[in-house]
């Protein structure tokens, strides 16, 4: 799946921003010598909303997928229709392909 280099690079900006905001919060945390429990419920709070984040970027690029793949099928047909490849004649060789005595056995796979 492909994503604008634009997209990519603020999702490394965020990254590295949460990376940099858990580095500052550790240290911190050393500093003060904050009860564990209290560093602990920061920590899980901050894991949650990255993988919320995580999640809604991944429902994104999951419906621009499936819009994409929809566009791919549409044009295949459309192309399928202008070069007559889904004619009665041609469904008819195709399931002759497969019925044909002389086919190599397992089918050859294309490289």
């Amino acid at each position: 799946m492909f994503i604008r280099r634009s997209t990519y690079q603020r999702l490394a900006a965020r990254a590295d921003a949460y990376a940099e905001a858990y580095v500052a919060a550790r240290r911190a945390e050393h500093r003060k010598a904050a009860p564990a429990a209290a560093r602990r419920a920061r920590l899980v709070q901050a894991c949650a909303r990255y993988r919320a984040e995580l999640a809604e970027q991944q429902a994104l690029h999951d419906a621009a997928l499936a819009k994409e793949q929809r566009r791919s099928a549409q044009l295949q047909a459309r192309l399928d229709d202008a070069l007559g490849l889904n004619s009665e004649d041609v469904l008819a060789g195709a399931r002759w392909q497969q019925r044909r005595h002389d086919r190599p056995w397992p089918p050859a796979v294309a490289q």
